[in-house]
């Protein structure tokens, strides 16, 4: 196997990777927002004095988006590390090679998920302290 195909490997899994991640990490909102949604639909119906245990179980929603917010940060540095990384391997080679710019595409829906998460939680908290 030469240099050249052994970088594009690395790219494609490298992609892989980041793609399997960032699926995962959509299912993973979808679920705690599904749960937060219902949780908030609960505690709105019942009397204040009954809704300790939606209270609490809404709460480790929230830490959960939090801890999942703090870990799409750190995925998004490391995927554009990684896709630098790369991209430095294959303009050693002079190479282009079009799966590196469907990486740096996963690296930007990365990148956005994370931001979106830390909006959607600031908002939350913020929503919350009023």
């Amino acid at each position: 196997m030469t240099e050249t195909d052994k970088l594009l490997v690395n790219i494609e899994n490298a992609t892989r990777r980041v793609e399997e991640d960032y699926e995962t990490a959509l299912k993973t909102v979808a679920k705690t927002k599904e749960k937060m949604n219902e949780l908030e639909r609960r505690i709105s119906q019942k009397k204040p004095e009954e809704n300790q245990q939606y209270l609490n179980h809404l709460r480790s929603a929230i830490d959960s988006l939090d801890r999942l917010t703090d870990s799409q940060i750190m995925k998004s540095k490391e995927t554009w590390k990684k896709y630098e990384e790369l991209k430095r391997d294959c303009e050693m080679q002079t190479l282009q090679p079009p799966q590196l710019d469907e990486l740096q595409i996963l690296c930007k829906k990365t990148e956005q998920l994370a931001a979106d998460l830390l909006c959607y939680s600031l908002g939350f908290l913020k929503q919350k302290n009023l």
